[in-house]
């Protein structure tokens, strides 16, 4: 048995070891706070880590410097030559799959508007003059889906925090089986059978007559937008619990982690175009119209039982081999003694955090007021390049182009988001600001624009640069702010109502849309770039470089009724909204010395923990 000399000898290493890794190297200089540093050292510093230069300990604990950027293409190229195809497996492993959610989602929400140019072709006397169909059920098919996406977001947002980050994956998977409304117990492989079967309902969908057909489409879209919805609070939340809480991976790479799975969502756009164009050159023989009722049929089923093979894979992985899920959440409810949702914790995040709530809402609204806004009237927009008469294929070609820059803008924000003299907050607040510019040109110059040839290439670009500035801004940092800035136990709701109001946003014009003209659409959209900008400043908090642990700890002091005893870096100024340093004045509480204080005496409280259980157990191993 130990002796207490023994013991007490440990207590102290081991209490040193705990108060060091409070201090990470990534974070700190010595026991400095990198935002604490004076500017010129604060700017060097902070581009010495973007370049990926980073001081490290060896294994034998000295001081060594490592190019970690270098050392990781030199291990991608040792796993390339020993596998070529390995390098791709991880990228699958680690981004993909978490964002093939996201990818379901893209391909489905945004076919709406890609079928619609195809329906409007070869079923004129439905989708045009209306005079086989309710118009009412036609443009119905246009936001329907959208606000299957909101009640989803709402409801598997709250089951994802009630039962769950795995059970709500295993439940959108079910959900995105269109006629499948009822699946609310976590079984065996039938529900995945079913799910499948759902899946390919919708590419047989039908009726008695083209309206009743019209009908069921709606409601499949519907139905269908439920299972979308959840995607969003279920991946976010996934993606940024991903790596250990506290860890360099969390400080540094949280938003690469969320943006790469989110950006699987333009993917899915260009796939959804991709299957569309194959499938509509395989059955109407070419693309330049006129096109055959059979041949719209059929490209339209063929689109949508192409994606069913990827939700029955998706429901296999989730049900089958998605492990881990749960971490973070469980280790919140053992921590707070709750075994369900934790409504507590509802209530202090409207009372503490109602303002971030706010201003995660409103600018999710004003980003997809504007995205979503853009892709309402993209048909009108390639009208004006190519003339109103285009052929179906020529408005897919030029949204194939939008799609590629938006791809481009998702994949810059993903490898620049967590760069912290640029950031989260300031990457959505530019990215608002710039699209409303490039919104407000065309409103002001409208006929400049669309008069002269010129122009309509002026007005080309302003449409494609506007695509970028979404995307390498409010659409990729409105997904991921929500997803970071809240406590674990309620980090699911929250991102979902933050969604959810957000896809009120693409509510609003979609329906607005159709009562308006091509000049006045400008004008609405770019007021809402504005007030994007101005939320963005005033509400929403830089959280870069800020780890998951840290703002838990903070959550922990709160839920103890101590929030003013937290003096450490989560109330820092760097790390606070305008509103919660100009008005809350919440930045006052930061001290370094007294969290310094403070965090000797937890580590000193978890030391002490840790060595009776093992005295505990010692005791036991002798008797």
């Amino acid at each position: 048995m130990a002796t207490r000399g023994h013991i007490t000898e440990k207590a102290v290493l081991v209490h040193e070891d705990e108060y060091r890794k409070t201090f990470p190297i990534e974070s700190y200089v010595d026991e400095t706070y990198w935002a604490d540093l004076p500017i010129g050292q604060r700017i060097r510093w902070m581009l010495k880590q973007q370049a990926s230069r980073v001081v490290d300990f060896c294994t034998n604990g000295s001081e060594c410097e490592r190019d970690e950027e270098k050392a990781e293409l030199a291990a991608v190229w040792k796993i390339f030559k020993q596998d070529p195809l390995e390098p791709f497996v991880i990228f699958w492993k680690r981004y993909v799959i978490s964002g093939m959610g996201l990818f379901t989602e893209g391909y489905v929400l945004f076919s709406i508007t890609n079928i619609h140019a195809l329906f409007q072709q070869s079923y004129q006397p439905c989708w045009k003059t209306y005079k086989e169909c309710s118009e009412v059920w036609t443009q119905t098919t246009d936001y329907f889906q959208v606000v299957g996406i909101i009640l989803g977001q709402l409801l598997v947002g709250f089951l994802g925090d009630w039962l769950g980050r795995r059970w709500g994956m295993i439940q959108v998977v079910f959900f995105l089986s269109p006629y499948l409304f009822a699946l609310w117990s976590e079984r065996s492989k039938e529900d995945a059978v079913i799910m499948l079967l759902g899946a390919i309902m919708l590419s047989v969908a039908t009726g008695t007559t083209i309206n009743g057909w019209v009908i069921m489409y709606a409601i499949s879209q519907l139905v269908y937008g439920v299972g979308v919805g959840g995607e969003y609070p279920m991946t976010g939340t996934s993606a940024a619990e991903k790596e250990t809480p506290g860890s360099r991976a969390d400080k540094l790479h949280r938003g690469r982690n969320v943006v790469l799975a989110f950006t699987m969502q333009g993917w899915g756009q260009l796939a959804n175009l991709g299957v569309l164009m194959v499938g509509l050159l395989a059955f109407n023989s070419k693309g330049s119209g006129p096109y055959s009722h059979g041949a719209a049929g059929a490209t339209y089923r063929f689109s949508f039982a192409f994606i069913a093979v990827f939700i029955a894979w998706l429901a296999y992985y989730r049900i089958w081999r998605l492990k881990g899920a749960d971490t973070h959440l469980n280790a919140s409810k053992a921590k707070n003694k709750a075994s369900g949702y934790n409504s507590g914790s509802f209530g202090m995040l409207l009372k503490h955090f109602w303002h971030r709530l706010l201003g995660t809402c409103l600018c999710w609204f004003c980003n997809d007021f504007m995205f979503y806004g853009n892709a309402t009237f993209r048909t009108v927009f390639i009208g004006i390049l190519v003339g109103p008469n285009a052929s179906v294929m020529t408005n897919w070609l030029w949204n194939l182009l939008n799609v590629g820059v938006s791809l481009f803008g998702y994949h810059f924000a993903a490898f620049s988001i967590d760069w912290k003299w640029y950031g989260r907050k300031r990457m959505q607040a530019i990215g608002f600001l710039a699209d409303f510019i490039l919104f407000l040109l065309p409103a002001a110059l409208w006929g400049t624009l669309t008069g002269s040839v010129t122009g309509t290439k002026v007005f080309q670009f302003i449409y494609f640069f506007s695509s970028f500035w979404n995307q390498f801004g409010p659409n990729c940092t409105t997904f991921l702010v929500a997803a970071e800035v809240y406590p674990t136990s309620v980090r699911s709701t929250a991102h979902g109502l933050s969604a959810a109001v957000g896809k009120c946003g693409a509510l609003v014009p979609t329906v607005l849309f159709n009562y308006i003209g091509n000049t006045t659409k400008f004008w609405v959209v770019c007021w809402a770039g504005l007030l994007g900008f101005f939320m963005t400043v005033m509400f929403i908090p830089e959280a870069t470089g800020l780890d998951l642990l840290e703002q838990e700890r903070r959550w922990d002091y709160m839920q103890q009724g101590r929030g003013k005893e937290y003096h450490g870096i989560a109330v820092h100024p760097r790390h606070l909204s305008l509103f919660e340093k100009g008005v809350l004045g919440i930045h006052h509480q930061y001290n370094p010395e007294l969290d310094a204080e403070a965090k000797k005496a937890e580590a000193t409280q978890k030391v002490s923990q840790r060595l009776q259980d093992e005295q505990v157990v010692q005791v036991a191993d002798d008797q």
